[in-house]
Parts: C-alpha cells; sequence; structure tokens
C-alpha cells in the first residue's frame, strides 16, 4: 500500500466534510447562501486527491494529472472568486481567467517532461501559488478589517509560499519517476498533509467568517424594525444609555413624530396602504435627518428623533422634515402629515424625561390641528440624582 494513501483519502474526506459543512450554513442561514460557492470549490478540490488515487489504480496517467491540476487550480482559484463574493466586491475574474488558461496549456503541453526537473516542479507549483496570492488579494482588498480576515491573510500568504518550497522538496526528496510511484513517496507524504493542513485552516476561517456573518445579522434584526428598515426601540433605548453614561454637556432634544390619522388610513385603504405609507414616511425622515441625528421606530405609527442640538436648530429641523413628508404624494391615500413634539433634555438627565415632556407636546401639537411642531417647556429645575428613567410605552 503506498505510503501517501493514509494523507490522500483525509484529504479526499476532508473536502468532502467541507462541501457538506458549507451547503449546511447555506441552507440553515439564507442569509450567507454565498457558502454554497465556497462547497462548489472544495467539490473542485476534491480533484487532485482523487486523481493521484486513480493513477494508482491504473487510470489512464495523462488524462488524469490533466484533468486533477486543473480542477484543483480551478478550486483555488474559485476561493479567491468566492472571497469577493462574499463581501459584495467585483471578483477578479480576468487574472482568474488568465492564471486557469495559463496553467492548462502549461500542464497540456509538459505532460512529458521530466518529473524530477526542478525547472518543471517550479513552474508546476507556481501555478498554485499565484492562485494562493490571488486569494491573499482579495482577502486584503475586499474583506472587512478583523482579526479572522486578518489570520485568513496571513493563511494564504503562507500558502503561497509553501507550493515552491514544495517544489524544493520534491527535488530534494524525489516525487516518483512516474505518476504510479508519486503516492510511494515520502515526498507525497509530506506535500499531502502540509496542504491539507493548510487548507483545513482556511475552510475553518471562512466558516467562522460565515458564522460571524450570522450573529451580526441576527443582533442587526434584534435592533432593527422589519417593515421600515429602521432601528427600532430596543436600539432607541441603547441610545439612550449610551448618552446618559457619556455625561456630555452638549445639547439633546429628543422629539416624537406621529403620523396624523393613521388608523383613518388603515380603516379606510387597507393595512397594505398603511404599511406602504409607514415607508415612505420613514424613508423620508431618514433622508432628511442630520448625519448625526438618531431615527428610530417606536411601533405603530411613531418614530422617535435623537438631535445633538440646542433647541432652536432642532425645530428647524424638524419643520423641514415635517415639511417634506407634506410633499409626499400617494395614488391610493389622501395627503399624508404629521405632528412633532419635541423636547430638550437637561444635563445629566435620563432620556425618559425629555421622551415623556416630547410625547406630551405631540399631544399639544395634535389638539392644535395636527400637521405642526410643538416645543415642551423646558422644566424650572435640574431633576435629582437617581431619578428613575421611565420608559415610554408607544401607542399603536
Amino acid at each position: 500500500m503506498p505510503q501517501a494513501i493514509l494523507p490522500l483519502l483525509m484529504n479526499l474526506l476532508i473536502a468532502i466534510m467541507f462541501v457538506a459543512g458549507f451547503m449546511a450554513v447555506a441552507h440553515a442561514h439564507p442569509v450567507v447562501s454565498k457558502a454554497r460557492w465556497f462547497a462548489l470549490c472544495f467539490l473542485l478540490g476534491l480533484a487532485d486527491p482523487l486523481a493521484n488515487l486513480a493513477v494508482w489504480f491504473g487510470v489512464n496517467p495523462d488524462a488524469t494529472r490533466l484533468l486533477g491540476f486543473t480542477l484543483f487550480l480551478a478550486a483555488m482559484l474559485g476561493l479567491a472568486l468566492a472571497l469577493s463574493h462574499f463581501h459584495d466586491r467585483k471578483p477578479f475574474w480576468k487574472i482568474a481567467i488568465a492564471i486557469l488558461a495559463g496553467g492548462f496549456l502549461y500542464r497540456l503541453f509538459t505532460l512529458d517532461a521530466p518529473r524530477d526537473a526542478t525547472w518543471n516542479l517550479l513552474a508546476f507549483q507556481s501555478w498554485y501559488a499565484m492562485a494562493a496570492a490571488l486569494c491573499a488579494y482579495a482577502v486584503r482588498r475586499h474583506a472587512r478589517p478583523s482579526p479572522i480576515n486578518t489570520m485568513l491573510f496571513v493563511l494564504f500568504l503562507v500558502l503561497t509560499v509553501h507550493f515552491p518550497i514544495k517544489a524544493l522538496f520534491a527535488a530534494h526528496l524525489g516525487n516518483g519517476r512516474s505518476e504510479g510511484e508519486y503516492a510511494n513517496t515520502l515526498y507525497a507524504v509530506i506535500s499531502q498533509t502540509t496542504s491539507g493542513v493548510l487548507m483545513v485552516a482556511a475552510g475553518l476561517l471562512i466558516i467562522i467568517n460565515f458564522l460571524q456573518s450570522v450573529v451580526q445579522n441576527t443582533q442587526a434584526q434584534a435592533l432593527s424594525d422589519p417593515l421600515t428598515g429602521l432601528p427600532n426601540r430596543r436600539a432607541m433605548d441603547r441610545w439612550f444609555d449610551e448618552l446618559a453614561d457619556a455625561e456630555a454637556d452638549e445639547p439633546a432634544v429628543v422629539a416624537v413624530i406621529d403620523i396624523d390619522h393613521f388608523k383613518t388610513f388603515n380603516d379606510r385603504f387597507g393595512h397594505h396602504v398603511g404599511d406602504k405609507v409607514l415607508r415612505a414616511v420613514a424613508t423620508c425622515l431618514d433622508r432628511h435627518r442630520p448625519s448625526a441625528a438618531r431615527l428610530a421606530r417606536l411601533g405603530g405609527e411613531e418614530f422617535v428623533l435623537l438631535l445633538l442640538k440646542d433647541e432652536a436648530e432642532a425645530l428647524l429641523t424638524c419643520e423641514s422634515m415635517r415639511l417634506a413628508i407634506s410633499r409626499l404624494t400617494f395614488a391610493e391615500t389622501d395627503p399624508v402629515t404629521v405632528s412633532i413634539g419635541l423636547a430638550s433634555a437637561l444635563p445629566g438627565e435620563a432620556m425618559g424625561g425629555p421622551l415623556r415632556r416630547a410625547d406630551q407636546a405631540l399631544y399639544r401639537a395634535k389638539g392644535l390641528g395636527r400637521n405642526r411642531c410643538q416645543v415642551a417647556p423646558r422644566p424650572e429645575r435640574r431633576p435629582p440624582s437617581g431619578t428613575p428613567d421611565l420608559k415610554l410605552v408607544a401607542k399603536t
């Protein structure tokens, strides 16, 4: 039995496990459906151990060598393309196709070249080195900075150096006088083991990246409103807590925004039209808010805006947003307007106070005829330390 039979079988099984693993991740979490591309790469990667085993079992060595080399090179290049695709960037298609075409032609015209010639060994491994370098380049150019991506970048650099080093080991240890003898050499054991370990490490880091994406997406969903895409009440509470913890003296204003007669919209035109109005108003508010302002949907037809401005500037901002919403047009409904209540936060005051006052100002705006902004009177004194931060219950 060949010395390298165990590493070859292990690499074969590992590739199959990664194919199954990436497909399972893609099936379980649609947000990372791009894992299927990595499954395809590891499926193509099966070609290398299969080709070596096929030659040992007596299959035509020339056809097997050409097919195994080309498919494994395609698998390596596919990883580079899949990494760019995973990060929503344009893959390096032209470079990958050029490397694949060059590698195929090289292998086609060197099938009869001496196996132990150093130039041939280095040229053979150089195509894999170029593919690994393209993977490293894709991570560096397209991946978001993170410890995992840094490790992945370094790993692909190691793979890039690893392939020409393998050629030097092959020249020193010998890689067999024929393809059939390759599996009986010490070099085959070292080559298959080291390549297998490095590819396992790459696969594990990529899977960790996918799982991090799932966690981040789950966290984002927990803090966002599914209908409008805006942050939700839980996100707003976090902003308020962060602002209170900062203990900054800069001015802050809370604005509560309510769509006028929204229940009538739902009753007259149906909830599907009401949902359309909510999305349009949310988009308009988000487009016209200052970049430093925080906007969230409280629930129902209510939104909240946190402005780090003084009261006069905040009022001008809210008036601008109110006018922008009044200019929205809907074919199925009457014109849409909003009422807005504003309240300033005192230095050191918990956000429950201004939020409560803003809600009271909103009721006054509605009582005065709606489609207007109303500013809450400032409290005469600073609330005592330790005042509980009461939370506003969103109206539905």
